[in-house]
């Protein structure tokens, strides 16, 4: 029975849908940590329609700033599970400010490992991971693929798994790490390709496609993610690796493009511009979920089709508000 959890990173996009996940199918009591106060409900789906739930509660504490007291508040709580979440996931803009990145990925894993490292009542850490560890990667990888990572987010998440690797073979710390296809779904950042893309052809204006579109990409729901999230803390083992995708078939950037605008009716060559790929994106990922389904009996709900049309959705629904709301990336130290 886990009575507690305490999800750090709770305002990002995967984090807040797993807060949801546990007000809807569970009795916990739940705790958030993210360094930004909480978002608009547009953004945040567990107070989306819906007031904020007793069992859960708000904190506002940096990973980077406030490491003290995100400490007291673990000991104070003494939750049985910890969702790390928190992270700087821009990829482009990790080329800019790697130290950044460093000091979140890495870092900050560090910091609050160090602290928890032996704490009685912590029973399982899981750590979100990213197939970016990888580099580029064949068809359908499984989780013990060597690391190749092409990018500074990539070498800065891989480095705080490696720490916490080592914290599991030295004190048999009890963490699981989860690896995700590209996560999709309502409440996403406005700046990723699904959202960006309704949004310019409801502007009428065109979408850029870097790298003219080619790099292929496993689409997965967030509210799967979520599920196997869950999964993991209570089925995994301490030291895995699971991995989450779509049994879907592989999807090029320009394939999703392509067929939002079909969706919407919208003439795609006249919708896209082509551009060159200028930050070393890797051209395919693509995992094998096998490992999660035998052990975790973890299985996609969710169609790519209906979690689209569901994203369109949710959009027009809230189209008065999210069309004053920055569709680029903004960063924040």
């Amino acid at each position: 029975m886990i009575s507690k959890f305490l999800v750090i990173g709770s305002n990002s996009f995967t984090g807040s849908h797993f807060i949801n996940y546990l007000i809807e199918n569970t009795e916990s009591q739940i705790i958030g940590v993210s360094r930004s106060s909480e978002y608009c409900p547009v953004f945040l789906p567990y107070l989306y329609k819906r007031s904020k739930p007793e069992r859960y509660s708000f904190y506002q504490f940096d990973v980077n700033e406030d490491m003290d007291s995100l400490c007291s508040l673990c000991d104070n709580f003494q939750p049985d599970v910890i969702v790390n979440y928190s992270a700087q996931g821009e990829v482009r803009h990790s080329w800019n400010w790697p130290e950044q990145w460093f000091y979140t990925n890495c870092l900050g894993v560090v910091r609050i490992t160090e602290h928890l490292k032996k704490k009685s009542y912590l029973k399982r850490y899981v750590a979100i991971s990213t197939p970016e560890v990888y580099g580029v990667t064949g068809d359908e990888i499984k989780e013990n693929h060597h690391y190749c990572p092409s990018t500074p987010y990539a070498v800065s998440k891989l480095a705080g798994d490696l720490h916490l690797f080592s914290l599991y073979k030295r004190y048999d710390f009890p963490v699981v790490f989860t690896r995700s296809a590209n996560v999709y779904g309502i409440h996403q950042q406005l700046f990723r390709i699904i959202p960006r893309t309704i949004i310019h052809l409801k502007l009428n204006k065109k979408i850029d496609l870097h790298g003219r579109g080619y790099a292929k990409r496993s689409f997965v729901h967030v509210r799967d993610v979520a599920d196997l999230t869950y999964r993991a803390i209570v089925y995994g083992k301490s030291g895995e690796v699971y991995h989450v995708s779509s049994d879907e078939s592989l999807l090029s950037i320009s394939d999703i493009v392509s067929y939002i605008c079909t969706l919407m009716g919208r003439d795609f060559v006249s919708s896209v511009n082509y551009m060159d790929e200028n930050y070393g994106q890797d051209l395919q990922y693509s995992l094998d979920a096998s490992k999660a389904k035998n052990e975790l009996g973890w299985r996609q709900k969710i169609r790519f089709e209906d979690g689209v049309r569901e994203t369109i959705e949710w959009i027009e629904d809230n189209w008065n508000f999210i069309k004053e709301q920055p569709v680029e990336y903004v960063h924040k130290k």
